[in-house]
Parts: structure tokens; sequence; C-alpha cells
């Protein structure tokens, strides 16, 4: 897309911005780093393995704006007797190596309550496939028990099937996990980081005006692509487009971890043991925040829109997409957590963080030393004691989501009769609960 005279870059801030559509992966890189281009476009777990590259070769870039999350376009397709990540072994799988698919399904086997053997035997049975919509072509022709790909596939997948098939989990309920971002090259923020600034705020704006009237902004994107409104209706209706507020909360901005990190770092360690990359690089280098945050004035009181999930008892229909146990150490008799399970905590208020759009079900156990009613008070209270380090220490967690259970001694995993099987007993179970079923 030309430069446009009758742009807002252009009648705001003097700028013209030239639009490149490069669909390689490769070529879109190598224009990057010869200076073609001055901003790219990843998602941020590309951006890790791309970021490694450059460090590599003696070339630095930041990420200065995240364009959207992906909401609803990505999933993981399957047969409907496979409710949960859990039960992923033995099954194959098709997706599409090194892409947003392929970190999708690692990072779901990451939060997952598989073992390291476990995990390893579901990537040994996955088919990688040419693209996303090979991927669901293969579980349409019954190749496969499951694909990672992305809308209208993934719909469309499950509608070839019938009723045998249904849709695992997408962004729909893993909500911050696939996001896209501009990043722009280290020499050009260098020389003219007024102009990064003004170009962030102008694509801000065009988010804005893409919002307040989505008809025009889509025939204008039509335009440029040579497509009509509704495909590109239906191309962005799988995402959410993030404006300032959004940006603030995932660099951390607004308070609480920047998830950004999480993201990148979390993608970073999955292709190291790929061995798709060997510089490490670490999100906090490969980000430049002052672009955002120059334009807090102009934002007051902005704040992130989600939808607002009402607190829900549990229920035999509930259907738990992760289902893991954590060790959390507790002071003996209280439900005072010890300092040494607070990471165990964070990477729990990271993995709600992920699946915004979910419950999460917390079951505190215990073993039969002491009495069964002193036992199902100290479990509920522990379990209580978790949500209660979650909500104050990640701030965009809303309490409606937790589901706080103590079953105290009555569901053991092992016997009490021994010292090893107490402590089997004596544990907290954690249930990704989706919101819809």
């Amino acid at each position: 897309m030309e430069p446009n005279a009758g742009s807002s870059y252009r009648s705001r801030f003097g700028l013209d911005v030239k639009f490149v559509l490069l669909e390689d992966p490769a070529a879109k890189l190598a224009a990057f780093r010869k200076g073609d281009i001055d901003v790219m476009w990843d998602t941020v777990d590309n951006w890790a393995r791309e970021a490694s590259i450059l460090a590599e070769q003696g070339q630095k870039a930041k990420s200065i704006v995240m364009q959207d999350w992906s909401r609803g376009g990505d999933g993981i397709v399957s047969l409907a007797s496979i409710n949960s990540i859990e039960q992923l072994p033995g099954h194959k799988i098709a997706c599409t190596q090194f892409t947003p698919s392929h970190f999708l399904l690692l990072y779901l086997l990451s939060q997952s309550g598989l073992s390291p053997a476990d995990r390893a035997a579901v990537e040994k049975n996955v088919i990688f496939s040419q693209d996303a919509p090979a991927a669901a072509a293969m579980f349409k022709a019954k190749q496969v028990d499951a694909a990672v790909t992305w809308e209208p596939d993934l719909s469309g997948a499950v509608t070839a099937r019938g009723s045998e098939a249904h849709v695992l989990v997408s962004t729909t309920a893993a909500t911050h996990i696939i996001a896209d971002t501009l990043v722009a090259r280290q020499d050009v923020i260098d020389r003219a980081p007024d102009t990064i600034r003004d170009f962030v705020h102008g694509w801000l704006l065009g988010i804005e005006s893409i919002k307040k009237d989505p008809t025009s902004a889509y025939a204008q994107v039509g335009r440029a692509l040579k497509l009509d409104a509704d495909t590109v209706s239906g191309m962005l209706s799988g995402l959410k487009l993030t404006g300032y507020a959004d940006n603030a909360q995932f660099y951390g901005l607004a308070g609480g971890h920047p998830h950004y990190e999480t993201l990148f770092n979390t993608a970073f360690i999955i292709w190291r043991k790929k061995g798709l990359v060997t510089r490490s690089v670490d999100a906090k280098d490969w980000a430049d925040t002052r672009f955002v945050a120059a334009l807090a004035a102009d934002y007051p009181g902005e704040k992130v829109e989600e939808p607002v999930l009402k607190a829900k008892a549990p229920s035999a229909s509930d259907r738990a997409i992760i289902n893991k146990q954590i060790e959390i150490h507790f002071t003996p008799g209280s439900d005072e957590i010890m300092p040494g399970s607070f990471i165990v905590l964070d990477s729990l208020g990271e993995t709600m963080t992920s699946f915004g759009n979910t419950y999460l079900r917390i079951e505190g156990n215990t073993d039969t030393t002491g009495s069964p009613k002193a036992n199902m008070t100290l479990s509920e209270r522990r379990a209580l004691a978790v949500k209660n380090y979650v909500l104050q220490n990640f701030p965009g967690v809303e309490a409606p989501r937790f589901q706080t259970i103590g079953r105290g001694s009555t569901n053991p995993v092992a016997s009490n009769a021994t010292e090893g099987g107490r402590q089997l007993n004596r544990r907290t179970e954690i249930k990704v609960i989706l919101a819809t079923q």
C-alpha cells in the first residue's frame, strides 16, 4: 500500500508510510535485515526466534507496539473423545513446524499435567504439514486424530467430521498466547525516535478508527489487499485489536509482570530445546516501551476491555482442558504459604493470564493425619490462600474466575498407611475449565 496523502500519518504527523506485503517469513526477515523495510510484523513467539537470529548477526531490533491478540483464530480440532491436553498421548496430530500453530501446541503441552516422557511422546506423534490449511485437511481426511490450525479451517474441520469432532481448545479460551507485534530496527530507532513514536501513535489511532467505523475500514483494507469486505471482516473476527491500554498492560507499564516477557522468554526456551536457536536472548532487551509509554497522556483513564466472567459453581458438565498437580508448601497446620512456593504460584498466575477466558479450579487435599473436620477446613483455607496470592500479584486476573474447593482427606491418590502415600495425598490440584462448553 503506497503512502496516501489523505492518511492520518500524513495529515497529523507528516509521515509517509508504505506497507509492503511479504508472505514468505524468510524473505521478510532478509528485507528487514538489509534495510529494505524499517518495521516488520511478527508474532511474539516467532520474534523470540528471529531476535536470536539477529543477535547471531550482531544486529538489534525492538518490539515497539502490540497489534492484536488471537481470539478464536487459532486452535486445535480433535476427535470428540479427546477432552483435554492430557488425553493427547497416543494420538496423531497434524501441525505446521516452527509456526505459531506449533508454538501453541508446545505451550499447551508445557502447561499441562503430562510428564516430560508423555509430552515427548505427544511430540513424536506430530505429523508436520506444509501449512495450517493442510493440517486441517489431514484431519478432515481422517489421517490424524487432531490438528492445530486456524480459522476458517478450524471450524471447517469440525463441520467436515460432524459429531465425532470438536474444538479441543482455541484462543477463545487461551486468550493471551498468540500476540502480534511490530518490530523496528535499532538503527531506525536510534536515528529517528520521534518518528517511531509518531508511527506508534498513528497505529493506535488506526486501531481506534477500525473500532469506530469497521465497515469503512474493512472496505479500505479490502481494496489494498484485493479482497472483499466480508473476507476482511472474517479475517479480523478472530482477533482482538489492541489499543493503548492493552499495550500498556502487555508491556508491564500498568503494573504487574509484563506478559510480553513471559511469552517471548517461554518461546525462546521452547525453540532452543528444538535446536532452532542458539544465541541466548532475553525479552527485556528486545522491546522498547518508551513509545507506548509516551502516549499515556493521550489516553487518560483508558482501560483494558475484556469479557467479564461471572462466578460459576463447579458442575459435572465442566470440561477441564488442563489438569495438573502443583507442589505448594504451607507452614505445617496453617494456610501460610512458604516463600519457596512463590515461583510456582507466579507460574500459576501466568497460566491464568494466558487462559483468560477460563475458570481455574483449585482443589486442596490433605492426608488423614488429624480430624476429618479440621482437614476439610484446612484444605479450604489453603485453596483460598492460593487464590488470594494470585489476585494480589496479577492485577489482570478477576476473582470470579476462581473455583476453590477443599476436599480434606476425602480424595486420596495413595494409601495413607505410609509416609510416602501421605505425602502424595497432601497436594493441590489445578484444573483449567472452559468458560463455554
